[in-house]
């Protein structure tokens, strides 16, 4: 009978090091960097309504009638809409091939799901949804509370996830 190998003791392996969560003031600073990538697109549109804005303005110290916006509102509503689209895809495209927006990608953080892998479809199509649809309820009187606490609610997070980072089922981690 050949003998029996001998059992021999090993330690554990270590635990995994907890994620480190992103701060807020860097996510800020993410998000204002997101900013200036979209303000070649935001600049024709102002410079747009500005132009009309002021003509009217114009017309109606001129006239003495009163200042008639609304012919121009659907043209700026399409507009509004088109850049909304826009923002949407770059941060789910972004987010799903990169691990996070220009923004994020130049202070060093990234975005993966909760239990640390990196984020698919479902995660990158969900999470800028809440944001999108607050954006657009914001023409509501007092919805951009809802925004604030989204962006807000990290402060208090174990996680520091935002209400779109729990939507989403992700969390935002340095490199």
């Amino acid at each position: 009978m050949p003998p029996s190998p001998q059992a021999t003791w090993a330690p554990p392996p270590p635990p995994e090091p907890a994620p480190r969560y992103a701060s807020f003031w860097i996510r800020v600073g993410a998000t204002l960097i997101d900013g200036l990538v979209f303000i070649p697109i935001w600049i024709p549109f102002l410079i747009a309504i500005w132009n009309r804005m002021s003509t009217e303005i114009d017309r109606s110290i001129a006239t003495g009638q009163r200042v008639d916006v609304t012919r121009y509102m659907g043209r700026y509503a399409g507009w509004a809409l088109g850049v909304a689209v826009a923002t949407y895809a770059y941060q789910v495209l972004l987010v799903r091939f990169f691990g996070g927006t220009l923004g994020k990608l130049a202070v060093g953080i990234r975005v993966r799901t909760a239990d640390g892998n990196v984020v698919g479809w479902r995660e990158a199509l969900l999470r800028p949804l809440l944001q999108l649809v607050v954006s657009f309820g914001s023409f509501v009187p007092g919805a951009g509370l809802i925004t604030l606490l989204d962006d807000l609610s990290m402060l208090w997070d174990r996680q520091r996830q935002t209400l779109h980072d729990k939507v989403a089922g992700t969390i935002v981690v340095y490199n």
